[in-house]
């Protein structure tokens, strides 16, 4: 169940990335995260107050760790796609699992267990079938800051899983930590937007499509993520995040008509296959032991 949540959050976070995509004209980046956020911050505190549910929580600097990296990481992001071409900002930024996987590492030896190569190996696999998709390049001014801002969205997504891996082994329910999430991201998503932004953008019957399509895309990709991370093995979930990058170069192909080479079906196939071993790996070792 976990494997099937983080599929739902890529494709959601995928459809989002499209969204985004077409309504970058009208909005600003740290504006579509305030917007991403509060539309989802209504929606869930609405939902909590019906079932009387309590935000109370003996956790909060955990949930304060978890909305940094994960804000801090989206605007990195943005920033970076501003100044690397879209192939290279998402190759980098798809370095995650590779992170999650040091992570793990560092935590397993802490701990005297042993390390989980095959997993690790699947991860590898999945990074390289990343590369030969998206083909990253270095074109155009501030190649070296754009790159380290998409390093950084990386390492600090990792960040954001673990954090979200350790409060559900707390007993935090997801709900709960989206909404700190959404709430973070709406406060400070209006600040950045007046600091940096200068304001926001008018709101037309011709963009409001995109925010709500935006917000809500998030809204059921952070649910699914924080399910994910917080109920199922952090080394099969970070691999699986790879998927994304499958349903990004569908979008391509059948909504902006790109085509398919060698390379990209043979990424994808690379994708498929280290996502599929991993949860068979996963699956295995869980009714062993």
């Amino acid at each position: 169940m976990p494997a099937l949540f983080l599929l739902v959050s890529s494709f959601c976070f995928t459809t989002m990335a499209v969204l985004v995509k077409l309504g970058a004209n009208d909005f600003g980046a740290i504006e579509l995260i305030f917007y991403r956020s509060v539309v989802g911050l209504v929606i869930l505190y609405g939902v909590i107050r019906s079932k009387n549910y309590s935000l109370r929580t003996p956790y909060f600097w955990g949930h304060i760790k978890r909305s940094v990296a994960g804000f801090v990481g989206i605007a990195t992001w943005f920033m970076s796609l501003g100044m690397v071409n879209v192939s290279t900002s998402m190759t980098l930024s798809s370095t995650t699992p590779l992170f999650v996987g040091v992570m793990a590492s560092i935590v397993a030896l802490t701990r005297k267990q042993p390390l989980q190569w095959p997993l690790l190996l699947a991860i590898v696999i999945g990074f390289f079938g990343v590369t030969l998709i998206l083909q990253p390049s270095m074109e155009g001014e501030n190649q070296l800051l754009g790159c380290a801002l998409a390093l950084c969205c990386g390492l600090l997504s990792g960040v954001a899983y673990w954090q979200i891996k350790e409060l559900g082994e707390l007993g935090e329910p997801s709900w709960r930590i989206v909404f700190y999430f959404t709430l973070f991201g709406t406060v400070f998503g209006a600040l950045g937007a007046f600091v940096f932004e200068g304001g926001f953008s008018p709101v037309r019957l011709d963009n409001v499509g995109y925010l709500i399509g935006i917000a809500l895309m998030a809204i059921i990709a952070q649910l699914s993520l924080t399910n994910a991370f917080g109920k199922g093995n952090v080394l099969l979930m970070s691999c699986l995040t790879y998927s994304s990058i499958v349903f990004a170069e569908l979008y391509a192909i059948f909504l902006f008509d790109d085509s398919a080479d060698w390379g990209t079906l043979a990424g994808m196939g690379l994708i498929i296959a280290a996502g599929v071993s991993s949860s068979m790996l996963t699956k295995k070792k869980t009714k062993s032991g």
